[in-house]
Order: C-alpha cells, then structure tokens, then sequence
C-alpha cells in the first residue's frame, strides 16, 4: 500500500532550508518526494501532517538502551541536592532482598560538595547497597557490599580501576571504573524476562521523544550476551531500529550473529579512560583540581593493542570512549599503526578534551565522532575547574570540530544523561557557556540523523528524506527554532512506514 504524507513541511536534511511538499511511502522505504499534485495519484491512502513538520527519524548514537529502561524504573539520584536526602529516601526503598543498587548521585551537585563514602550508608547494615554515579565509572558501596564481595584493605587495584582509600588508607567504599567488577560481578544477574520488561519499557519512552533507533552497548552486563540478545529479538520487531556495540569481552563470541533490519551488530566497543565527573578521564596533564591525578587507564597498553588487532582480524572497526586528551592520543596510536578495513570507519566516543596536535592525526584518519551536546548542560560550569582555561579550547568543542570536516552522530548516552534530542539540540543550539561552539539548528539535526547514519555506515540508506531511505520519521509540531526547542512537541513517530507513537490529543 502506497501512503502520502503531505500538507505539512518536510525537511528532508540533504541541505540547509531543503524541503518538499510531499512524499509517497512503500513497503517501509520513501518510493517519491515532490509536489503533492504529482504524488496523490499514486497514492492507496493520505496521511495528514495537518500542519506539522516531518524530519528524518532521530536517531541516538550514544545509549545505554537497558540501562535507560532500568532508570525508568529506578529510583534516580540525580535529582537530590543533598547527602542527607539521598540517605533518607534509599532507606525507605530498601527491602528484604540481599542487594540493592541504584544510581545517578554527582557529587557536583551535591551541597556537601564531596562523594558519597561507605560511612554515608553503612547505617544499612543487613542489605548490600550499590550506589553508581551518574557517570558510570564510579560506585559507592556499603560495608555489607564489600564483605560479600570479599574486599578488604589489603586487595590490591586492579588494572584499569582504583579502590578508594581515605587518608588512613582505609577502605571509603568507592571503586573507579574497573574496580566496579569486583563488587557488581556478585551482584544476581537478571533473567530474559526481566530484561524483555525493561527493554519494552524503554523502547515506549525512547519513541514517544521522537527517537526511531538507537545505537546501543548492552551485550556484556547481564550474563552471557545472549540473554540480553535474547530479550532485544522478542520485544523488537519492526517498530524500532537497534544497532548493537559489541563489547570486547563478547565481541568474538558474536561474530556468528545475523543482523536484520531491525537489529543490526556494530563496531567493537572499547573503553580507553573513564569520566572527567569522577577524575579518571585520562589528561595529558594533571587535573587542575586535583594535581597528581591524570585520570585512569582502563586497559595496558598491550591489552589496548590486543583489542585492536583483534577487532582488524575480523576486518571490523572499532567504537572507542575517550574522554581525555591522553586517552585520544593512545588510541590514534594504534589505529595508526592498526589501518581499518577500507570503507569502513572508525567510532571515537566522547573526545571531550583535544588538543590541536590530535585534531591534525584525526583529520587523516576514517573516524566518526560520536557526541553528547547534552554534556555541555550538565559538566559546566565545574568542569571549568577540572580543566583549568588553558584547556578549554578544545574541550566540547562541537563547532570546530565540524568546521574541520569532521562526520559528527549526536547521542544522549543516557541512563547518563536524559534521552531527550530536543534537549541536545537545545545544548548545542543555546550554548551559553561556550558561545563560540554553538551549533545552528540544521548542523544539530544533522547530528541526530545524517551523521547517525553516518556513524554505521548507512548513509545512503538512513538519515535523509529521500527516494530508496527508510520511512523512518519524526514529526513535531514546529519548525525548531533557536528560542522554541524545548517548547516544541513530539507529535508522530514513525518507522518503516508505520506510525509507532502518536500524541495523544
């Protein structure tokens, strides 16, 4: 059946202000754009926009699909202001189970101004509790946690993370990247089923903002990848676009796995350094609040080059977080030296802090940036502090980078931060705290649409409003705007063709 969508604007992205009257929709793809006296006759039915606008599907480049449904259903520490709230509200959602996690805490905007330790929740003494920052690369737990799990003072730091000690060298309940293992690996990891309600949960949220796929990292954190896996194939169908990072510990395992059109297996997914929130980004030079700290490496430089060289024996790309400038360096190293498959291109997640030397090596490289607008939101104005002014510069620097030529995809990486692309292109749009790297409205969009496809190598296929592109849209009830962004509305979400959420009126 042959659908026209017409009597609205419809921005179909391949330029600035380019836009058509109508387009004619087949079998899930764009058959025609053009004039909507041209289109009608071909057309078996009419799908009014009634005035709205139709834009590509937005897509999210950066989401933790799972962990956003788990948010969903958490309790989020990232609203409270205080350690005194959160240790009264966790208190009353305790139960009798063995374990308890939560998260979201950022001691940025906490009024004690420090992180949570062990001493703020060893008040619950019966039930191991697990509290993660906001930026995922840090926990707190309680005494009760690190009895079950088996640490005391003596173990040592594993590679890649850092125990936290006070003063006195006793434990204070955090862990830094890595060393989350040694507490969450004891944690009872989910079922299939429990997996398939978050899942569902969040694929409900996701496409009510207008989001028509995403791009995902979920196979390495609840058991053997092909629970998580088994839960995507029963709850996605043909109503949303998935495409999975495979993280280096399954990313072999996986390589039989067959993708469809609507769940798709991507790049290896390497952490090279941890967040600039919990100081373990990894710099070049010390923390400006905190001289003698660089930050951490996840991985040895050997395990680092492993990674890479295995990803090149299966002629697949990578998809790499680097936060720090001295995680960026590495990792150009060794795709240097490791060239990816001709026609594909590799993934640097993040690069919030450069340097002009690593733009030049970039610019020879086929890499895709993958940012986070939303990051300006909420790391300023104390990242400030963390940098120092000297690095500024080429921190968050969205603009330049596109300046440079750069394939840029925009992604929220929530449960992080809030899965919202109207609150990205608002961050991108609007950004006050770096007026100089703000984003015009068409370059935002870009981000969410092209340039995701760009990022998986789909772009003749997504991202654009044109003959032979996925049907995958999202319609708002405003052309967006500089000063309306966040007072637009999501009104339709479409994919393949069909109408998967629709305001209710």
């Amino acid at each position: 059946m042959r659908t026209l969508w017409t009597n609205g604007k419809i921005f179909t992205m391949e330029a600035e202000d380019k836009f058509v009257e109508a387009i004619l929709v087949e079998d899930g793809l764009v058959l025609h754009t053009g004039l909507e006296k041209d289109l009608l006759p071909l057309a078996d039915n009419v799908e009014s926009l009634d005035g709205c606008v139709m834009y590509p599907g937005f897509v999210d480049s950066h989401i933790h699909l799972i962990g956003h449904g788990e948010k969903l259903s958490y309790l989020d520490l990232s609203t409270f202001s205080s350690i005194k709230q959160i240790k009264e509200t966790i208190a009353s959602h305790i139960t009798n189970e063995e374990w308890y996690m939560t998260e979201g805490w950022d001691d940025n905007k906490l009024e004690e101004g420090r992180p949570l330790t062990c001493t703020d929740i060893d008040f619950i003494t019966e039930t191991a509790v697990v509290l993660k920052r906001v930026c995922r690369h840090v926990l707190v737990a309680n005494t009760a946690a690190m009895k079950l799990a088996g640490i005391s003072k003596e173990t040592p730091n594993p590679i890649g993370g850092v125990i936290g000690r006070d003063e006195k060298g006793e434990l204070n309940g955090l862990f830094y990247d890595e060393a989350q293992s040694l507490i969450t690996e004891h944690i009872p990891l989910p079922t299939t089923s429990y997996l398939k309600n978050i899942i569902s949960s969040s694929l409900k949220d996701l496409k009510s903002k207008g989001i028509t796929g995403v791009h995902s990292e979920d196979m390495a954190y609840y058991g053997h990848y092909e629970v998580p896996l088994q839960a995507y194939r029963e709850v996605v169908q043909n109503d949303f676009r998935v495409h999975l990072l495979r993280h280096h510990d399954v990313f072999e395992q996986m390589q039989g796995e067959e993708s469809s059109s609507f769940i798709e297996f991507g790049a290896m997914k390497i952490f090279v350094d941890g967040s600039l929130g919990g100081r373990t980004a990894l710099l070049g030079e010390d923390y400006a609040d905190e001289p003698g700290n660089k930050g951490v490496e996840v991985h040895s430089s050997e395990k680092l080059e492993n990674l890479v060289k295995l990803a090149r024996s299966y002629n697949e790309n990578i998809a790499v977080h680097v936060i720090g400038d001295l995680a960026v360096e590495r990792i150009l190293d060794l795709i240097e030296e490791y060239p990816v498959t001709d026609g594909k291109k590799d993934r640097l997640i993040h690069v919030n802090v450069l340097r002009p030397d690593l733009v030049k090596r970039m610019k020879k490289l086929p890499v895709v940036l993958d940012l986070q607008p939303i990051f300006v939101a909420s790391d300023f104005p104390w990242v400030k502090e963390r940098l120092g002014p000297s690095r500024l510069q080429w921190a968050y620097a969205w603009k330049s980078l596109l300046k440079q030529g750069f394939d840029c995809s925009g992604g929220s990486d929530s449960p992080i931060e809030l899965a919202d692309p109207l609150l990205g292109i608002d961050a991108a749009v609007n950004n006050s705290y770096l007026p100089e790297q703000e984003l015009t409205i068409f370059e935002t969009v870009s981000l969410y649409t092209s340039g995701s496809a760009k990022a998986i190598g789909r772009e003749c296929k997504r991202g654009l409003i044109l003959p032979g592109f996925d049907a995958d849209f999202t319609i708002l009830d405003n052309i967006l705007e500089k000063d309306n962004i966040l007072s637009t509305s999501v009104v339709k979400t479409v994919v393949a063709g069909k109408i998967v959420y629709q305001k209710e009126k």
